[in-house]
């Protein structure tokens, strides 16, 4: 998969994990939707189709992650008319049924996940009555905890680390 990345071409504000993609393990909310843009390059025919029963076609894996991308994207905006709340339902829809169909029979619970369910059966009510998920996500406490925890936790010699951290901080952000 990093040599599919690397054939992808450069463009500005276009991430590409270049350097040992596969190693990704701690995503912030905004390495996720970088990571989003560039995916659909890796998984396109990311494999040789299989007459074997069950089988997962490669273009089945292409279309339910663009039905993925159009149903985030439109869960991400800030303001909804009544249209865009339909629109994302029958986006929901669409990739739920291609999601359920393709992966039910490997999941030993057949895909009972609360959080899929949630998604498909009350995200849109929920929307109508608080109005935009984004402020659901969690994308400004990983920052900040990145910033003020990680970073200057790495630059301490892992002793009395709070006072070190302090310290740093102090220097760093004041």
């Amino acid at each position: 998969m990093n040599n599919r990345i690397k054939l992808i071409p450069h463009y500005q504000d276009l991430k590409l994990f270049s350097n040992s993609f596969l190693h990704l393990t701690l995503l912030t909310a905004s390495k996720y939707r970088s990571l989003m843009k560039i995916m659909i390059f890796i998984v396109d025919n990311l494999y040789q189709d299989s007459k074997r029963p069950n089988f997962i076609k490669n273009n089945k894996i292409t279309e339910i992650y663009l039905k993925w991308n159009k149903m985030y994207l439109l869960s991400r905006k800030e303001n909804y008319e009544e249209s865009d709340i339909t629109r994302l339902q029958e986006s929901i829809n669409e990739w739920a049924k291609l999601f359920i169909e393709l992966f039910e029979e490997y999941s030993s619970s057949k895909l009972q996940f609360p959080k899929l369910h949630s998604w498909v059966f009350h995200i849109c009510s929920s929307i109508r009555e608080f109005g935009a998920i984004n402020g659901y996500t969690t994308e400004t406490y990983e920052s900040l905890h990145k910033d003020y925890v990680k970073k200057p936790y790495k630059l301490t010699n892992k002793k009395e680390i709070e006072k070190q951290i302090m310290k740093i901080i102090s220097i760093l952000f004041w």
